[in-house]
């Protein structure tokens, strides 16, 4: 996925080309090289995980974390921050997707950039998959520990997953239309290169899509008008759907309990007959 995001900016295309006219890219491709170069892919060589070290970083055993975080914390004096995020690879879940910060005043604007990706990124991206939450598990990740150093106000700072796998059919996402969600055949195959590259390129495409919509006077709250719309459709259909499991279920007692009263009574009935007979 970095790959991805250093070639497609380093190209010719056009949105390549406007990204670099609007924004200023800080790009750190790996955080634990001498972990990676003696086979780790989360810890460093000390042996550390450096996504559970963001909150209090040792400059001694975690110096690719803590000269980072500096550097965040400096540019982000210097100007506005567009966007953050940190690239992982989930070795559980499938699909790509993002894991955001949730505000409990305004807890659509962090899903807003999610929102915008599912538009071009299906179906490897699922916007359905991703969560937005803050807990103390996690207060560690940089995703937590980078937003509340800077005061909980930036809303675009992510984690961007994408599974060791592939990906899995999600039954609700946004931006799908009319058409159906792809059957489990369609989709049974794992990523390849060519999948992550795609990945990191899309992540490119949706910042500049946030960014003009965020130059017209009412995009970005259209936009969180739209998510809002969609997680309250969502649950409708949601509710809906467990109804009609509770009544398919209730129907199914029903017809159970017919069966068995049929079934003792007509035991009865035999027996009966038979006393009558004997006597």
């Amino acid at each position: 996925m970095m790959k991805g995001v250093i070639d497609f900016l380093i190209s010719d295309h056009p949105t390549a080309s406007e990204l670099r006219d609007k924004f200023v890219f800080k790009i750190i491709p790996m955080l634990n090289p001498d972990g990676v170069i003696n086979g780790n892919y989360r810890c460093s060589l000390a042996g550390c995980d450096l996504n559970r070290r963001w909150k209090y970083p040792s400059e001694l055993l975690h110096p690719t974390v803590w000269h980072t975080k500096k550097l965040i914390m400096r540019l982000a004096q210097e100007r506005p921050l567009a966007l953050y995020t940190d690239i992982h690879g989930h070795s559980r879940r499938k699909n790509a997707f993002f894991y955001g910060n949730g505000s409990t005043t305004e807890p659509n604007t962090s899903r807003v950039f999610p929102f915008l990706m599912s538009k071009i990124a299906q179906p490897h991206y699922s916007y359905d998959y991703s969560r937005f939450s803050v807990n103390r598990a996690k207060e560690q990740t940089s995703r937590i520990a980078v937003w509340r150093d800077l005061g909980s106000r930036h809303s675009n700072i992510y984690t961007l997953e994408a599974s060791f796998c592939g990906p899995k059919p999600v039954k609700f996402e946004p931006h799908r239309g009319k058409q159906k969600a792809p059957t489990a055949q369609e989709l049974n195959y794992h990523f390849n290169t060519q999948d992550y590259l795609e990945i990191g390129q899309n992540l490119l495409k949706t910042l500049i899509m946030y960014r003009h919509e965020s130059d017209t006077e009412m995009g970005l709250q259209n936009l969180e008008y739209q998510v809002e719309q969609y997680h309250i459709e969502k649950e409708s259909k949601i509710e809906q759907e467990d109804l009609i499991r509770q009544q398919k279920a209730i129907t199914e007692q029903r017809k159970l309990a017919q069966l068995n009263n049929r079934t003792r009574f007509g035991s009865n009935n035999f027996g009966d007959i038979d006393v009558r007979a004997s006597l």
